[in-house]
């Protein structure tokens, strides 16, 4: 079956254009250069893009199995073996003896009877973008009102311990002198961490650049939290008196899902196996960094939030600053956490920043491209860095929501001093009610329209908040609505649980409040019992995204919380790898399209998921590799086939460990644009079958 036959291949270099056409006269001789790897066949539609540690994957057992116990696990014809534990309850961290999709194997795991969860070890990335001297280049601090709020807590009459998960920290910044207590380094793999070692209890910032400057990203957010401020250098911190718990988890290409779950919970006090006790927990966590795919694709992420919260503190995250919906970034998405975007000197949503319903306020995280108050400087906060060049400490001008969410949390910290009963409940309740919502235009920016709800409450007010929180100030009866997970994939024909709970405010009476839900697609049914929710999916209703809002009402109040359900095609575990084919597809810079006659195919046979290939005699040049399966054996991919392309780059033979993972083709629209992880988005098309 050669199904993958005269398939042209554009890639989207500055615009799509025409694929095709085939060279008139003979090719020349074949070079015997080959091209090998593996193809995987991925039954789920998992459509998550973000980056993740080759051949590994994180698995929580139920309690009370024996198999948790085990070093050795076997899964799609993979060898896996104990790499470490995870600081969550029953969850390990295995590696595959060979090359695997971990995709794959996270994706068969989960299936098992003795597993709760499995997935992939995500990578994430600092949330910011980057590019020199004291408080009055501090603009964004009287944009929110902070010193007047000064003038009612400085943050030292009840000093709280702030936890930066970040790269790490200038430990002798001198204005950090006094500020930083403890700390630790989560980042395992000795290469990435630029330090020598693995593991170990210091968090100094060694840089994320081997070849450059480095970002000193943690340092500069959490200079913004807690500089040392009324010191006659350099720049203010929000709060004079909170000190710095660094927790590196960053290093050189970002940070694993596993080094950063276990630096959230190590960061609130909890055990995490194998790490020595903190003596230093901290009320609040920063997490300026992130990455894409909703929580729900991250579970380890979310159960590590639901401890934290449990343990009684304050999460705050940066939004993601890719100017798309924050649902679809994490942990941004998670329930649990306060999301926070960004807004530029006008006051208005900066033009990088996440937007949508998850986004619960917005502050400060400045433009570098612009100089709108004219003080010949750029836009952008202000706070802590080094100049690799020099090896001088200095300070720095940067943006993104990396920015924004250390006002958030700085703030917080005052509050947390003002008030040290302050829960996340209360403390969302007083941001948002003190907030200033922006217009739809301010929140619009330089985008497309956006509503005001898209910036959530509005830009934090820090002297608004502590005045709330003032003795004489009791907070008015009020509740909130919370939906945990927020987004949730669910196979059709079958039935997961959410849960939905009401919080109370200042002694509201939650027995008033009543619960409904709309949005949902026909057929779906919610069932509700005490605060689990089981949402049943019947196989008929269409794979899509929907929305669906919930609506809590009482006492003439109305609150409401979103669930972003997407509903995917069933698995079809019959399928297997065998009959699948692989195109290496000649690339024509001249023509942007493929030369058919260099392009080679071959067909894969074997059984389960994954197997090997190998394409010979191909000629010297650049080739984009494919990979499809014609599961209804039509000539043709439509809904139910299998696609998949290499998103690494161009491969010029000879090339081998050239991994291709096809998926799932929910709809034929798939088609029109599948974008690759690289510098080029590959669009691919099939005609001109052969019969």
């Amino acid at each position: 079956m050669h199904i993958l036959r005269n398939v042209f291949a554009c890639s989207l270099l500055m615009a799509a254009v025409a694929c095709g056409g085939s060279t008139p006269n003979p090719p020349p001789p074949p070079s015997n250069k080959t091209i090998s790897g593996t193809i995987t066949l991925a039954t789920s539609t998992n459509s998550a893009t973000a980056p993740f540690v080759e051949n590994e994957v994180i698995v929580k057992f139920k309690s009370g199995i024996t198999a948790q116990n085990s070093i050795n696990l076997s899964v799609a014809g993979a060898n896996l073996t104990l790499a470490r534990a995870v600081g969550l309850e029953h969850t390990r961290l295995f590696r595959a003896t060979t090359n695997s999709d971990a995709r794959v194997l996270a994706e068969q795991l989960s299936s098992r009877v003795d597993v709760v969860w499995a997935q992939p070890n995500y990578i994430l990335q600092k949330a910011a973008t980057s590019n020199d001297e004291f408080l009055n280049f501090q603009w964004h601090y009287p944009a929110i009102n902070l010193p007047q709020a000064w003038d009612i807590e400085k943050g030292d009459s009840n000093p709280v311990t702030v936890a930066v998960i970040d790269t790490g920290i200038l430990k002798t910044h001198p204005d950090f002198a006094g500020k930083i207590i403890g700390g630790f380094d989560f980042v395992s793999n000795a290469r990435n961490s630029r330090d020598g070692d693995g593991r170990d209890a210091d968090a100094n910032d060694p840089g994320d650049n081997p070849s450059g400057q480095s970002s000193y990203h943690g340092s500069h957010v959490a200079g913004t939290i807690a500089a040392a401020t009324n010191n006659s250098i350099g720049i203010a911190g929000i709060s004079w008196g909170a000190k710095i718990l660094p927790i590196r988890v960053l290093g050189v290409g970002g940070g694993t899902i596993v080094d950063i779950v276990d630096g959230m919970v190590w960061a609130a006090g909890l055990p995490v196996s194998g790490m020595p006790n903190n003596p230093n927990p901290a009320a609040i966590i920063n997490m300026s960094l992130g990455g894409s795919g909703a929580c729900s694709q991250n579970p380890a992420y979310q159960e590590a939030i639901d401890q934290v919260n449990s343990a009684g503190k304050i999460i705050v995250v940066a939004a993601g600053n890719s100017n798309q919906d924050a649902s679809s970034f994490v942990p941004a998405s998670c329930s649990g956490v306060i999301t926070v975007g960004a807004t530029d000197f006008a006051g208005a949503r900066a033009p990088y920043s996440n937007f949508g319903q998850r986004i619960d306020v917005v502050a400060p995280g400045g433009d570098v491209s612009a100089d709108l108050n004219n003080d010949t400087r750029p836009d952008g906060v202000l706070s802590l860095g080094k100049n690799d060049q020099t090896g001088n400490f200095n300070f720095i001008f940067e943006n993104g929501t990396s920015m924004a969410a250390p006002h958030v949390a700085g703030v917080l910290a005052l509050m947390k001093s003002r008030d040290p009963s302050l829960t996340l409940t209360r403390a969302l309740e007083v941001l948002k009610r003190t907030a200033r919502e922006l217009t739809p235009t301010k929140c619009t920016g330089s985008g497309t329209a956006k509503t005001s709800s898209d910036c959530g409450a509005g830009l934090i007010d820090a002297q608004a908040a502590l005045q709330a929180l003032s003795p004489g100030n009791a907070p008015t009866p009020d509740f909130s609505l919370r939906v945990n997970p927020t987004s949730l994939r669910v196979v059709r024909g079958s039935s997961v649980n959410i849960s939905i709970t009401a919080e109370a405010v200042g002694g509201f009476d939650l027995s008033t409040v009543a619960i409904t839900f709309a949005g949902a697609p026909s057929g779906v049914t919610l069932t509700a019992t005490g605060s689990t929710v089981q949402v049943n999916v019947p196989a008929t209703v269409a794979p899509d995204s929907y929305s669906i809002v919930f609506e809590g009402t009482g006492a003439g109040l109305t609150r409401t919380a979103t669930l972003t359900l997407t509903v995917t095609a069933a698995p079809t575990q019959a399928v297997s790898i065998n009959g699948s084919s692989v195109l290496a597809c000649f690339y024509v810079a001249a023509t942007d399209s493929c030369d058919v006659n260099k392009s080679v195919e071959i067909t894969v046979n074997g059984t389960g998921l994954q197997a090997n290939y190998s394409i010979s005699n191909l000629s010297d040049g650049n080739y984009i590799v494919f990979a499809g399966k014609d599961v209804d054996g039509n000539n043709d991919i439509n809904s139910g086939d299998f696609l998949g392309v290499y998103t690494v780059g161009f491969v010029r033979p000879p090339a081998s460990n050239i991994g291709i993972r096809m998926s799932l083709l929910q709809n034929i629209t798939q088609l029109a644009s599948m974008p690759t992880e690289t510098h080029f988005n590959a669009y691919f098309k099939y005609r001109n079958r052969a019969k």
